[in-house]
This record gives C-alpha cells, structure tokens and sequence, in this order.
C-alpha cells in the first residue's frame, strides 16, 4: 500500500457526481488543494435526469454555465402534472411565477452531463481519479486517512485535513458508522429505462416533464431529446411485493393501465434494460463528524417526484465545500460553519419533503390538480418546485396558507371531489 507520507491534499472527496464535482469546484476555485477519488469511468448512466430552474445560480457561480448550456440538453419551460386517467392536468409554467427568478431548466443525459462537471472540476485544477473504489477512512487528531483500489488494482492511502462525502446512494461514511434512517412510511422502488419514440408534448409544451399520479404510485416522463425519453414508475414496497411478479412486468402493467401515459406510448420501443433501485428514501442522523462532511444524496435522499435531487445536492456540496474552505483556516475539526451547513441542508430537504409526503393524500392532490391563483398561491409553489430554497416571507406565507387550505380540504369540501385513476 502506498502511504501519503505528508498532507498533500486540503480536502479529499468522494464521488465524482454533481455533489462532489460541485464540492471540488468550490475549494479548488478557493486555492484549495483538492482530491476527487470517483468508482466509476465517466461516462456513465445515471438518473435524476430534469434539473430546476435555480440550477442555473449553481451554475453561473460554479463558471460552468457556458459549458452546460452549449451541451444542447432540452429545454425545459414547465413542470406538467396529469391524473393517471386523463382527465386532468396542471403545468406549472416556470416563467410565470411571480416570485420564481429563473424562467427556465434542462432535461439532460447524465452521463454527459455530469461528465461535464467533473471535467470543469479538473480545469479548475482539482485532481480527478476515476476508476479509484475507497475502501476505508480513518479520522485521526489532524487529518483523515482514505484508502482506496486504483484500476490497476493497486492499493493506495492518501491523507487530507477533511473529507467530504459525495457518494451517493453508498452513503459511504455515514453507511461505515450506521447513520442511514430510512422513511418508515416511505419506502418506494423505481423502475426506469430510456424509451424510443414516446409520444411527448409538442409546441410550447415541448420539453416538459410529465408527472403521472396514479391512485398509490406515480410516473414520470422526461424528454431528453427528439426519440429518447427517460420514463420511469415509482411504487410502494409494499405494493410491490403484494403484486408478486417481475420488475419489468409490474412496470409495463404500469404503463397499460394508465391512461395518461399508455396512449403515448403506441410505437414506443426500450432502448435499453430496465434499472431498478429500492428503498432509496432516506436520511442520516448525522451530516457532519470531526473533519467530515456528507453532501449530496450521501446527505440524505427523497423521493424524485419534483425533480429536486440534481438541485439539493449541488446546493448542499456547494455549501459544504464553502464551509470546509472556512475550517481549513481555523484547522477545527468541527467548526460551527459544519454544523450551520447540517442545519440549511435539512432544511433545504424539508421544503421539498412537504410536498412529496402530502402528494400521495387525496386530499392534497384534489386541491394541487385544482390550483386558483388567489393571493398568488400558485405562485409560491411554482417558485419552490422551480427550485428556491431561500423562502421569502412573501413565498413562506402563501405556502403556509396553501398546505392549510390542502388540509381543510379534508374536512371540507374547498375543492371538487375527483378521482385520481
């Protein structure tokens, strides 16, 4: 094993995603000497394909806007949300909030998406080592020690003065010292793969996302350019198991039985297998120890109905590389800028938590499928599902108000009592 016999590094990061990309763009744009250890080759497939208009802020601090808006990903103008029958929809068009900044996403392909980040971590002078699996961390007085398999097979050690966590769903550290809670009411399955010619939105509605709510699942569909659509099935465990058959035929009874989405797929094809992942909503009780920090999904993960998950983890690596950079001129092992860190980053997740926990109650969705602007209501959603996180008392009233009147609408009837499928 080869040992660091000095501190070469400021901080180490593990993972090469958004998150840590984000993270080591942060610190290396800071001075900072910065080691990204990422398992895989890029690049590679991965989900969570439809970003949120406040990506863009990231992006243009980050300098990486330029790149990622030249790569000629799809538009994406609105957020479309449709009754698994059909018979009603509501789009929230981004460009029409009151209180949203940024009238517009992308739809993109991650491999070439996070590619891109991982390139621009290196041009800003990070060091990038792909095909490099950890395999362990040990936190001393005054520097972690990583260990970790190169592609050679060779086993190396390296030494920093703090870790940042950003390794997805492994939830490597956090994994290590049994932190992950699982949602106990929440534990969902997704079954996803990229489609060839699915009928999608034309138009002004072209590149929409279409979130398909069916009566204890939803779908979703994300165009990703002219033929390739990303569609995917989101499914209690539960129910899952009570169905007793495969992943690849729960999903295609999915698409069969859901009007909304079958008849857009008529001459549709697969263009690949489909993936599956399981119980991957989940938070950690801690998100930051002496000399470590989680951001990212190893911060926590929920469920991907409103597109927040390339958001939350770039928002939370960003900060999280910011407070680091801020601990490495103290040389604390915890600095209060950590633990401030932990608290936005729940908080951030909290927001979006909301929506997806009362998004499976029929009465919430009675009152989001008929949305009246008054007191400009829909407003204040349109801005948080675009992507704001840092609440204006403007927007934290009117959300306030909406959630109650969703709540009311349980006891009476504020909205028309429809059927979800």
């Amino acid at each position: 094993m080869n040992v660091s016999p000095e501190f070469l590094w400021d901080v180490i990061v593990i993972g090469g995603g958004p998150a840590g990309s984000t993270a080591a763009t942060t610190l290396a744009q800071a001075g900072r000497r910065v080691l990204v250890l990422e398992k895989s080759k890029f690049p590679r497939f991965h989900i969570g394909e439809s970003l949120l208009p406040y990506n863009r802020k990231i992006f243009e601090e980050l300098g990486v806007w330029e790149k990622v808006s030249a790569a000629g990903f799809t538009k994406k103008r609105a957020a479309q949300f449709i009754m698994g029958n059909d018979s009603r929809g509501n789009r929230l068009d981004f460009s029409k909030g009151s209180f949203t900044e940024f009238p517009d996403a992308m739809q993109v392909e991650r491999a070439k998406f996070d590619e891109i980040l991982l390139e621009h971590s290196r041009e800003n002078g990070a060091e990038v080592r792909e095909e490099s699996q950890v395999l362990g961390h040990v936190v001393e007085k005054n520097r972690v020690l990583v260990q970790y398999k190169s592609a050679d097979g060779q086993k190396h050690e390296v030494a920093a003065s703090y870790l940042i966590d950003a390794s997805g769903l492994g939830n490597f550290t956090a994994s290590r010292e049994s932190l992950r809670e699982y949602y106990a009411e929440h534990r969902k399955i997704a079954i996803f793969g990229h489609f060839e010619e699915v009928d999608m939105p034309k138009g002004e509605e072209e590149g929409d996302i279409l979130i398909v709510r069916r009566e204890n699942s939803w779908l979703w569909m994300i165009p990703l350019s002219g033929k390739k659509t990303s569609v995917g099935l989101v499914i209690d465990a539960l129910d899952f198991k009570a169905l007793q058959k495969k992943p690849d035929e729960v999903f295609h009874d999915a698409i069969k039985s859901t009007n909304a989405v079958q008849k857009r797929f008529a001459v549709a094809t697969s263009s690949d297998e489909l993936h599956v992942v399981a119980d991957f909503s989940y938070k950690n009780e801690r998100l930051v120890s002496p000399r470590v920090v989680r951001v990212g999904d190893a911060s926590g993960f929920i469920d991907p109905m409103f597109s927040s998950g390339v958001l939350l983890a770039m928002a939370s690596a960003q900060q999280g590389g910011q407070v680091i950079h801020k601990a490495l001129e103290s040389g604390k092992p915890l600095t209060a800028g950590m633990k401030r860190y932990e608290k936005d980053n729940r908080k951030r997740i909290a927001i979006y938590w909301e929506f997806i926990e009362n998004f499976y109650k029929l009465h919430f969705t009675q009152f989001f499928f008929q949305p009246q602007n008054r007191f400009k209501l829909v407003c204040a959603v349109n801005a948080v599902l675009a992507g704001r996180t840092n609440l204006s008392f403007a927007v934290w009233w009117r959300l306030r108000l909406f959630f109650f009147l969703a709540w009311l609408n349980k006891r009476i009837p504020i909205a028309e009592r429809i059927q979800i499928s």
